[in-house]
């Protein structure tokens, strides 16, 4: 523990390097499971809605790819992790979901060709989605200028994921 630590300290409950030790532990178990449920969750929808595994599965790493979009960003820009980032990365998968989702669905109940589905796809639903994402950023904005640090931390977080669903899907 000393090596570890760096001073000879001795590791017990009452240390506050155990604390922190034992907090960030806690903070990334709860993160990472809550982000494994909701992506688990987000394929068995997409998977009943779509009736397509491949869908499903394209689908799925779309969100999986802003999931880790955003946490990558997020920790370049320098955030550690706390108690409110764990409970942004945990709910992260739902908020990535929306848009593959109106996607993948209305792709998958247009007929024709690939190409003819995909220009059916975003006949259909380009605008609506692009019209949700733009209402989202915008309803997120106002957040930035929050003093409260989880008010501020989650409209980062929401125009992060907002933006990086809308490229992804």
């Amino acid at each position: 523990a000393q090596e570890a630590c760096g001073s000879e300290v001795f590791m017990t409950e009452m240390n506050e390097k155990f604390i922190f030790m034992n907090n960030q532990m806690i903070y990334r178990t709860s993160a990472i499971r809550g982000a494994l449920i909701g992506v688990a969750i987000a394929f068995a929808v997409l998977l009943l809605c779509t009736w397509s595994p491949l869908l499903a599965v394209c689908a799925t790493l779309s969100i999986l790819c802003t999931m880790m979009s955003v946490i990558g960003l997020t920790t370049m820009v320098g955030w550690n992790l706390g108690t409110v980032e764990a409970i942004l990365i945990s709910i992260l998968a739902g908020f990535s979901v929306d848009y593959v989702v109106h996607l993948a669905h209305a792709y998958s109940h247009n007929y024709g060709t690939t190409s003819e589905r995909i220009v059916a796809t975003f006949s259909e639903m380009g605008s609506p989605v692009f019209s949700g994402m733009c209402t989202s950023v915008l309803a997120s904005l106002p957040l930035f200028a929050c003093n409260l640090q989880f008010f501020s931390k989650f409209g980062t977080f929401l125009c992060l994921t907002i933006a990086f669903s809308w490229v992804r899907s």
